[in-house]
């Protein structure tokens, strides 16, 4: 019986660039192959003249890139996000525990929130990583930082004195039931990550470490993670469900 062929093209590879040492150190520390070769993998990460950018060589997907120059950061949205995420204190904290490609972490900070950024993908942080070094510097006490961390565990390991007023949940929109494929590079966002599975729990921890109220991203018709909503905001297409606490610890 002959043995099936078996694919060893390696799934995610780090393209190499001559005289420059950022694409070596890149492979160290997410433990990739290293090559020359646009071909030699299914996902490609590459620095261009405009960051770090994920390709998928050989196929009609637009590199992944993260960047917060204005451009490429969505507003759709944002007017609802920033209504559903306010807080009287100032500064607050928030911690997003699913920051993904960091578009709305970016602009909560933008609105003087000080954002830990939490992801749970290498790969995705990594790109995260790479925008916020060449992003603009941040006006009055907004910040952002990105973490890679699985969240739960950020969550279990906070100290009291370090909850935030805010907790920002937003998981990957599931396939079934949408109207329209995800963009063409965020098919490359979905290889990575998959889909999230763990909503539900992280929005159980969530309600118990926020000190003031705990913000759900969800597809505009798509049941709730939790029950007892206190405040819906509805969009087009996407809405933000709010949950209250009311006190803090």
């Amino acid at each position: 019986m002959r043995a099936e062929a078996v694919d060893a093209t390696p799934a995610v590879a780090v393209r190499a660039i001559a005289g420059d040492e950022r694409p070596a150190q890149l492979a160290q520390r997410l433990q990739l192959s290293l090559t020359s070769l646009p071909q030699a993998a299914r996902l490609l990460f590459s620095f261009g003249p405009q960051g770090l950018e994920l390709q998928a060589p050989g196929r009609r997907l637009k590199p992944l890139r993260v960047d917060f120059t204005g451009s490429g950061v969505e507003r759709v949205g944002s007017q609802l996000l920033l209504r559903a995420a306010r807080v009287k204190t100032r500064p607050a904290r928030l911690l997003d525990l699913t920051a993904g490609l960091g578009a709305d972490a970016w602009r909560l900070a933008q609105a003087g929130f000080i954002v830990t950024a939490i992801e749970r993908q290498p790969l995705v942080h990594a790109l995260l990583e790479d925008a916020l070094t060449r992003a603009p510097r941040l006006a009055g006490t907004g910040s952002l930082q990105a973490v890679c961390a699985d969240a739960r565990s950020v969550l279990g390991d906070l100290e009291q004195s370090a909850w935030p007023e805010v907790v920002y949940l937003d998981p990957m929109f599931p396939e079934q039931g949408r109207t329209a494929l995800p963009r063409r590079e965020l098919q490359l966002l979905r290889e990575l990550t998959g889909d999230d599975d763990n909503g539900v729990e992280l929005a159980t921890l969530a309600r118990m470490r926020a000190t003031r109220r705990v913000v759900v991203k969800r597809p505009l018709h798509a049941p709730p993670l939790l029950p007892s909503v206190d405040v819906c905001l509805k969009g087009r297409a996407v809405r933000f469900d709010v949950y209250l606490v009311a006190a803090g610890p």
